[in-house]
């Protein structure tokens, strides 16, 4: 019983946000300490909200992946946030050498708290209307978020490497 409870304590961060249908407005510090809002209930497109560190691998191994949707898409249809939780490198450095193009939001630990991030990379996709139509889970493939992401937002399936 003693284990089960354990268990069920555990989960509850996780299953809290998971709950929550819509996004949680946010405000934080830019590239260049320039205030970024997020305000879910005004939102002109949707926006993926990433939660990374530049010494995670497996947000390296993502974020091609959430480049290419967010070329997909085009920057008039899709906003990105890449917001660097956990870190004490550079991720305006980072961001640049991996020639990524998502609006950068430093020191993002309170806005993953919020959303109950705990480890990286946490992804969220916002629709329009505020509601959060995809939550990236724990061990998924980066070839598998791209595929969600592309079919929440109407994109095209990816061509695959050998065809790019």
């Amino acid at each position: 019983m003693r284990r089960l409870l354990l268990s069920l304590l555990l989960l509850l961060p996780s299953l809290s946000f998971a709950a929550q249908e819509r996004a949680l407005p946010w405000t934080g510090a830019g590239a260049n300490g320039e205030e970024i809002r997020f305000d879910p209930d005004h939102l002109e497109r949707p926006a993926i909200l990433l939660f990374w560190a530049t010494w995670c691998p497996y947000c390296k191994a993502l974020m091609p992946h959430v480049q290419a949707v967010y070329d997909a898409a085009g920057r008039d249809k899709l906003d990105v946030y890449a917001i660097d939780i956990k870190d004490d490198g550079d991720p305006v450095a980072e961001l640049k050498a991996r020639h990524q193009t998502f609006t950068l939001v430093r020191d993002g630990d309170a806005i993953a708290a919020r959303y109950g991030v705990i480890g990286t990379p946490g992804l969220f996709l916002v629709a329009r209307d505020g509601r959060i139509v995809y939550t990236r889970v724990g061990g998924s493939r980066p070839e598998q978020v791209e595929a969600a992401l592309r079919q929440a937002l109407g994109l095209p399936p990816a061509v695959p490497p050998a065809r790019r």
